[in-house]
């Protein structure tokens, strides 16, 4: 078995729902072994019930924790909410008395704290708004200085796409917020998933470009500074939101998909709710099982899902959008550690 390494290669930013704890629990011992998740517990979720289950799959390694959605709900436990050695997550956007509390917090269980730094459209294309988030991170770094705990950059840009330029916004914002202050890991996070089907849509697969694949050969060439070397992240086989809604099924306008990470794109197959979806399922699944950038059953366990599903083994129903979502989940964080961990 592998031994888990003191600083991970890649941080996937995770809803702390079925779908993603199910996968990353599932995850083989070489995989679990360099990632670490940003686990973000979504709105309208049992706050003590969601800690108790990141902290079941995390098996006691390390990961960050963002409680942002429900802080102030009346089961948030003011107190010890993150036990070791999960890390608590504040925000430069937050409200001082939040900021604060996971200052303490961060002070009290000794793991050190999570700066997530969101960015928005806006400031990743005008030059004056890294200025604005630098100033706000500094006043951040002032007022939670008492709590004299190792700090981690969690640099979040969102949704990105090729157009967006994300290579270059990556090293933009780096080159501001790095230097700030001598962090113990810098991460930066970046998706490319779909928010909606896309418009070429094909039947039956239709295909996205990741964007997201040209951010690890950037970090690799990054560094040599006095800090450490950033660490890749992305938002797994989701969209850059998919933790800061209520649910990714029910009413979502993209309810549910069969989705599978290719070198360059993301296979996408949407599953209609309706009557005989079964039949759709199995379908998708025989197609990525047949394309070739399917990996073969053994890959992982969303892979064994496809084949499975693909052969007509299993459930009759081929389960439900939760179903579809862990083992897109799956195959995509064991594809992307594997090959950060292959040029690492």
């Amino acid at each position: 078995m592998s031994e888990p390494r003191s600083e991970p290669l890649y941080v996937p930013a995770l809803p702390a729902r079925w779908s993603a704890l199910a996968a990353y629990d599932k995850l083989t011992p070489d995989v679990r072994a360099v990632v670490a998740p940003l686990w973000t517990v979504p709105p309208r979720v049992d706050p003590r019930a969601a800690l108790d289950r990141i902290a079941r799959v995390q098996r006691g390694r390390p990961a960050w924790v963002d409680t942002r959605h429900v802080e102030r709900e009346p089961g948030f436990p003011c107190h010890g909410a993150v036990r070791p050695p999960l890390r608590p997550v504040t925000g430069i956007e937050r409200a001082i008395g939040e900021q604060a509390a996971r200052a303490e917090a961060a002070r009290a269980v000794g793991t050190g704290l999570g700066i997530r730094v969101r960015q928005n459209s806006h400031d990743r294309v005008r030059p004056s708004g890294g200025e604005r988030t630098a100033e706000a991170l500094c006043r951040l770094l002032e007022r939670i200085a008492f709590a004299r705990c190792p700090l981690d950059l969690l640099i979040d840009l969102g949704a990105v796409d090729e157009d967006q330029g994300a290579d270059h916004t990556a090293l933009r914002v780096l080159n501001v917020l790095a230097p700030l202050h001598p962090w113990r890991t810098v991460v930066l996070l970046a998706g490319a998933f779909p928010r909606t089907c896309p418009e070429t849509y094909g039947p039956p697969l239709a295909e996205t470009c990741r964007a997201d694949r040209l951010l690890p050969e950037l970090l690799r060439h990054t560094g040599g500074g006095p800090g450490p070397r950033p660490v890749h992240g992305d938002y797994g086989a989701h969209d850059a939101a998919s933790a800061d809604r209520v649910s990714d099924t029910g009413e979502d306008p993209f309810r549910g998909a069969l989705r599978y990470t290719a070198e360059q794109a993301f296979l996408i197959g949407e599953v209609p709710a309706e009557s005989g979806h079964h039949l759709r399922v199995r379908a998708l699944a025989r197609e990525i099982v047949a394309s070739p950038c399917f990996r073969g059953a053994e890959y992982s366990e969303g892979d064994r899902w496809l084949r499975a599903c693909a052969d007509g083994r299993g459930l009759p129903g081929t389960g439900h959008p939760d179903v579809w979502i862990c083992a897109g989940h799956s195959q995509h964080l064991t594809h992307v550690a594997r090959e950060l961990r292959r040029h690492s």
